[in-house]
């Protein structure tokens, strides 16, 4: 399931408002994208930093339901070739600036 880490989504809401105009087929509207991954990928990538973490979930149905519905992946093309649309952060990153971040808060 495509997924996007909150600063990238900051960077495109700015990204987007200052684009050139004349360069937007599309306008206003764009899908923007990030990365893609499951439960057990994020779980791996944590695993490399602490050997030690362990994971339990249970889908809750209906919630696991609704993500279903959703799309696999969306394209967003458009965003890229009209404003230049590249996010900052892959699964790696995010996970590195996410604990980083937890470390502060929780210290």
């Amino acid at each position: 399931m495509d997924m996007m880490y909150m600063p990238d989504a900051q960077k495109a809401m700015i990204d987007i408002m200052e684009a050139d105009p004349s360069k937007l087929v599309h306008r206003n509207s764009f899908n923007v994208t990030a990365m893609s991954f499951g439960s057990e990928t994020i779980y791996e990538v944590i695993k490399k930093r602490y050997p030690n973490f362990e994971m339990v979930y249970e889908p809750e149905p209906i919630k696991q339901a609704i993500a279903d519905s959703w799309p696999d992946n969306m394209d967003d093309s458009c965003a890229r070739n009209e404003w230049g649309w590249n996010p900052q952060y892959d699964l790696e990153k995010m996970t590195d600036d996410m604990i980083l971040n937890l470390k502060k808060k929780l210290l």
